[in-house]
Parts: C-alpha cells; sequence; structure tokens
C-alpha cells in the first residue's frame, strides 16, 4: 500500500478537524543476451552471469490509482539508456494498479500488483508474462530454496513453487501483514496491524520454510506498525516500525530471534540487498535514512547514517550528501537499494511530500555518499530492482 498517502490522508484530516528475501545468482542481462538460467541456486562465484547491477536495473512505478494512473515498470541500462513502460511494450497491457516492489529470483521477476490481486510472473530477461498467480491483496514477495513468498495484506502468506507456479493454501501470520525477509531457515513476516486498536497486534510472525507454519510471533511494546524488512549476509534481519505519530525506528532480528532496536530510520537497505551471492564490500553494511514529515506544511526533513550490520557499530553519521539544486527538487524518499556490483545507493523519491501525484525521480549516490545522479521516473517510483 502506498504508506505515503496513508500518513497524507491522515494529516489531512487532522486538519480540517477529523508506503527482499534471499533470490539465486541473476538472471542474464536485457535482449539480445540469449542465455536463461534455471531457478536452481548457481555456485557463489559462478562467472557464467554476470553480478546483480552490472546489466541495470529496472524501476517499478507505482502511479496513482487516485488519479486513474497506472503502474508502470521502467528499464535502465548499464549505459543509462532508459526504456520507458517495458512490460506494456512486451505484454501489450498495463502491468496494473498499485504494483508492489518486485524481486528476481532465477531468470523470473515476481511482480505483486495490490490492487489487482495478483502477482506476475516475468521473464526477467524480456519482461513478458510467463504465469499470473491470483492472490489477495499481494504486498510484498521474497524467495528462498525454490519458493516465493506473498505476504497477503487479508492476514496470510502465500508460497509459489517457482517451477509449477504451484500456490499453496494460505497461511495466517497476524494483521495486514507487509515486508517479509528469509534467513535461517525461516521467513519473517512484518505484520502491522495497520487498520488495528493503535497497532496492538503488530508483531513479526516466523514461518519456518521447511513444514511451512508459523511457529511463533515476536512482539514487543514498541513493535507498532512493522513494514520494510531486509537480511543480511550474517543471518540478522532488520525492519522499520513507522505508526504514524510515533519516531519511526529500525529493530534488529538475530539469528537466535532477539529482537532490539538499532536507532531511528525510515528506510533501511543492506550492501548485499540479498540480490546475490557476490555482494561487495568487506562487511555487511547497513544504511537508514530517518525521514520526518511535518504534515501540515509537507516539509521533510532528512537523516542518514551506516552501521556495521554484523555489530551494529554506527560507521557513519549523514551519510548521504545533499544533492545539488535542491530548492528545484523536494527530497521526499519513499526507498532505498544498494546496487551489490558496486555500492552505489538508488533513493526513490517523490517530487515533494505532497508530490505523489507528479513523476518522481531517483537519487543517486556513490558508496562514499557522494551525489552522483538524478533519474527521472515516473509517479511514486518504488523500488530498484538490479539485474
Amino acid at each position: 500500500m502506498l504508506k505515503q498517502l496513508k500518513f497524507a490522508a491522515i494529516a489531512l484530516l487532522v486538519a480540517v478537524g477529523f508506503t527482499a528475501c534471499s533470490e539465486d545468482d541473476p538472471a542474464p542481462v536485457i535482449p539480445p543476451a540469449p542465455i536463461t538460467p534455471t531457478d536452481s541456486v548457481a555456485p557463489a562465484d559462478s562467472i557464467i552471469n554476470p553480478m546483480r547491477g552490472e546489466a541495470g536495473m529496472y524501476v517499478i512505478n507505482q502511479g496513482n490509482s487516485y488519479g486513474n494512473v497506472a503502474g508502470a515498470l521502467d528499464f535502465i541500462a548499464q549505459n543509462g539508456t532508459k526504456t520507458d513502460s517495458v512490460f506494456f511494450k512486451a505484454n501489450g497491457q498495463l502491468i496494473g494498479d498499485e504494483p508492489q516492489k518486485p524481486i528476481i529470483y532465477g531468470s523470473k521477476m515476481y511482480v505483486p500488483v495490490h490492487a489487482d490481486n495478483l502477482v506476475w510472473v516475468l521473464d526477467a530477461n524480456t519482461a513478458t508474462v510467463i504465469a499470473s498467480v491470483q492472490t489477495n491483496q499481494p504486498e510484498a514477495v521474497c524467495a528462498s530454496n525454490g519458493h516465493v513468498y506473498i505476504s497477503n495484506f487479508d492476514g496470510f502468506v502465500t508460497r509459489i513453487d517457482t517451477t509449477t507456479y504451484t500456490k499453496s493454501t494460505p497461511l495466517a501470520v497476524g494483521p495486514n501483514p507487509y515486508g517479509m525477509a528469509a534467513a535461517n531457515g525461516k521467513v519473517y513476516v512484518a505484520c502491522s496491524d495497520a487498520y488495528g486498536n493503535d497497532y496492538a497486534n503488530s508483531a513479526i510472525a516466523v514461518i519456518d520454510e521447511a513444514t511451512f507454519s508459523k511457529v511463533k510471533s515476536l512482539t514487543n511494546e514498541g513493535i507498532k506498525d512493522p513494514w520494510d524488512m531486509v537480511a543480511d549476509n550474517s543471518g540478522n534481519v532488520y525492519f522499520t516500525t513507522i505508526a504514524f505519530g510515533t519516531t519511526n525506528k529500525v529493530w534488529k532480528i538475530d539469528a537466535n530471534d532477539n529482537v532490539s532496536t538499532l536507532c531511528d530510520g525510515t528506510y533501511i537497505a543492506t550492501n548485499s540487498q540479498n540480490r546475490t551471492s557476490r555482494a561487495t564490500g568487506k562487511q555487511d553494511l547497513l544504511y537508514v535514512i530517518h525521514a520526518v514529515t511535518d504534515w501540515s506544511t509537507y516539509a521533510t526533513t532528512i537523516s542518514s547514517s551506516v552501521y556495521n550490520a554484523a555489530t551494529g557499530a554506527q560507521l557513519s553519521n549523514n551519510f548521504l550528501q545533499t544533492p545539488a539544486n535542491t530548492t528545484e527538487y523536494t527530497f521526499a524518499p519513499i526507498c532505498m537499494d544498494v546496487n551489490p556490483a558496486n555500492g552505489d545507493i538508488y533513493v526513490c523519491s517523490d517530487n515533494g511530500s505532497n508530490g505523489y501525484a507528479k513523476p518522481g525521480y531517483i537519487n543517486v549516490y556513490t558508496s562514499n555518499g557522494a551525489f552522483s545522479k538524478r533519474i527521472a521516473t515516473g509517479i511514486h517510483p518504488y523500488g530498484v530492482i538490479f539485474k
């Protein structure tokens, strides 16, 4: 769902008084490369395929369902050449309303489309449709050991086989599940309880992969509206809590399922992003953006930091440098991704905190935080998926 739109709607009501699990080795580059790998896990140092991010990236734009603007999938090649609406060009139809962040797993891309109650299965090389899986209000997807897991906003997780697309019986996990990550033979699900009684039933559901059963819920009185979730290479899982009216927080779940707070933060990414087994960098890094919006003025204050994911030590504060032309572009971040090939950081942004009906952009930073460039996108860019 559009978290920013939810926040804006609540703020408006107040004023008048009432917003990756582990994948296997990367798919080949965009056409005309002929190689099509299978969904099996290739050796970590395979030289058959390029490292994720070396071929380019897909960008998912959510569009604006309130303005009857459907979502779109674009592709930006390594040399910067941008191809708009690759899904439409490949399939002759729109991708749908409210597409969520996809993943690439093996040779396929999985795109959840919330408002259309389906997950597209695409050829990651051509963006052509291989299959579609009907599922209620899909919010997020992650993958592990030959399965793709789908969080359904109606309170369930669905699992599909990546070869046959056979769908499991939905597994009840908790109210309004959103982000997911796979680690240590388990799938972690952020159950936000976004429309509950003060988020009273917010929790992290833990699914055992081997049995596809919910084995526990991780709770804490501070866990309200858990949202985004990522994993590092050491078996740690991180998630954010963004309940309206509270300070956004970043939490850590270690390999033994101990939960603790790390810092203030709204958007997170790891330098592995779980999109390749050959992540760059000598240590696991966790990147954090803390975005605070004054909904009476729509002014957003940004801070950023980097942590050693293994130890939790802060390595840098105010890491992302201020880009040029800040008077022309109002920075309103939506999500963050890190290119595993070179460590560059991509931050998707609306054109202002109340600019979700306008085309957005991506700020690109080098691995040391220096502003590199700005890429124009469609409306509400909601994630970068590296190839």
